[in-house]
């Protein structure tokens, strides 16, 4: 192919990409959302962001303008606006907010880039590489060529400049404050964001996720608070009222992607990789902590515990033998066995107690398909030994394969929200979190509290459960 009808070939290509455009990206976007089942699926919270961002719409150059916002279900940090006024904010940047100002605040800067018609380079951009990609495609006769450039396009495309993201700082900044709401708060916002991806690469290696942030932290950026203290004349401290109670709407919000480990109807915990689920006592409270499984009491600990311990052993082996060979127990005062039904009985041993609030303690050893389990249960004061047996034989029959009837009941991971007392720390609430790694920095996380500060008495405090 000649190099002239290669460049008639780009030009064409451009031509007909800038007709499909027409309908508008964020339209597009919207229908490719609706496809793939991608909003959150909470109507209260749709409503409440399409109210705050109609609100704020009011303020702005825009006024008048159709502009649309959705929350999709998406545990991203992230926001993001198209030009033809689609706003869509990630579920998983939401839980990081710890005030509506702070949500206007992300909002608002998302309208400050359709505003400046910050979208018009990004579209350009985007038509060039399109039609740069299917011209490479049309030159080499490969598909992977003309992904790559439009990669390529992509990767320069994700994010705004500097320059472009203070005007959008600003005028959010202006819009707000305008609506009532503290300008200051989109340095908070910005601020607690900056932390959660400071963290997130630290631990984990991750790239920046939200274009709105630069390596200055927000603390130390003049151009930030410049671009924040334009905005102040415009706003009056009068107390203005509220879109929605934020905290009312935050409790119950979902956390983090779909969770392999689950519990429901507080007695049953669940583990769709392994297919498997335990049943406690229908009276009793269970819950993850780390790798293992534990069970209270309605009473708690002073009644009854039962943890149990999932072991994978390469080879088949007595329960005798895995008590004294591989967990090397030196505590077993005696041996015997418990009936679990006419057929079926376990290893069981009585331990020796060392507690003085310590009524009974067992050790039981079950099967399930190629996995041990060690079950221990300690009775206290208020419980008895044979409350003890009894309860353990209970969790033994209730191990057993995940049903299709287990995932339709299935209890999503969600935010909770709680007055915190005097002496919580996150150190507590991570003992009884679901979250399995980095538990309390991630409770700092999200309620603005990272590095180190601990809840304040009578404060709302977030936590996952």
């Amino acid at each position: 192919m000649s190099v002239s009808k290669t460049i008639l070939l780009i030009v064409s290509t451009v031509s007909l990409f800038a007709l499909s455009l027409t309908a508008g990206t964020g339209a597009e976007l919207y229908n490719e959302f609706m496809d793939s089942d991608e909003f959150y699926d909470d109507p209260e919270w749709q409503d409440y962001v399409d109210e705050l961002g109609q609100k704020l719409l009011s303020y702005s150059d825009d006024a008048g303008e159709e502009y649309y916002f959705f929350v999709l279900d998406n545990p991203g940090l992230n926001a993001f606006a198209t030009p033809d006024g689609y706003i869509y904010v990630n579920r998983g940047l939401i839980m990081y907010m710890n005030s509506e100002a702070q949500l206007a605040a992300v909002i608002g800067h998302e309208i400050g880039h359709v505003v400046a018609r910050h979208g018009a380079k990004r579209r350009r951009a985007s038509l060039l590489g399109s039609g740069l990609a299917i011209a490479a495609q049309a030159l080499t006769g490969r598909y992977e060529a003309g992904q790559a450039t439009h990669a390529a396009f992509q990767t320069y495309l994700s994010g705004y400049g500097r320059d472009q993201e203070l005007e959008a700082d600003r005028i959010g900044a202006e819009i707000i404050a305008a609506a009532g709401y503290n300008p200051l708060s989109v340095i908070d916002a910005v601020h607690v964001l900056k932390d959660q991806e400071m963290f997130a690469r630290q631990v984990k290696g991750q790239p920046p996720s939200y274009h709105g942030l630069f390596d200055t932290h927000p603390q130390n950026d003049k151009r930030l608070h410049e671009a924040v203290r334009v905005a102040l004349p415009k706003y009056s401290d009068t107390i203005v009222e509220p879109v929605r109670d934020f905290w009312e709407m935050i409790d119950g919000l979902k956390y983090g992607v779909e969770q392999n480990i689950g519990t429901r109807d507080g007695h049953i915990i669940y583990d769709k990789s392994l297919r498997l689920v335990i049943e406690f006592p229908v009276d009793w409270k269970v819950r993850l902590k780390q790798t293992r499984v534990v069970g209270q009491a309605p009473g708690g600990p002073s009644e009854a515990e039962i943890t149990i311990d999932r072991l994978v052993i390469d080879q088949e082996i007595s329960p005798e033998k895995l008590v004294t060979d591989v967990l090397q127990r030196p505590d077993i005062k005696e041996v015997t066995s418990l009936e679990i039904d006419d057929s079926k009985s376990v290893y069981l041993a009585e331990l020796e107690i060392t507690d003085e609030d310590t009524t009974g303690a067992l050790l039981a050893v079950h099967r399930h398909g190629y996995d041990y389990y060690v079950i221990r249960g300690d009775s206290g004061t208020k419980g008895s030994q044979k409350e003890l047996r009894d309860a353990i034989r209970t969790v033994i029959k209730g191990i057993r394969n995940l049903s299709k009837d287990d995932l339709e009941h299935e209890q999503l991971v969600r935010i909770r929200v709680i007055v915190a007392q005097p002496g919580d720390t996150y150190a507590e609430f991570a003992k009884e979190s679901p979250i399995r790694q980095h538990a309390e920095e991630m409770l700092r996380l999200i309620n603005g509290h990272h590095p180190n500060a601990e809840p304040r008495a009578g404060d709302f405090v977030k936590i996952v459960k």
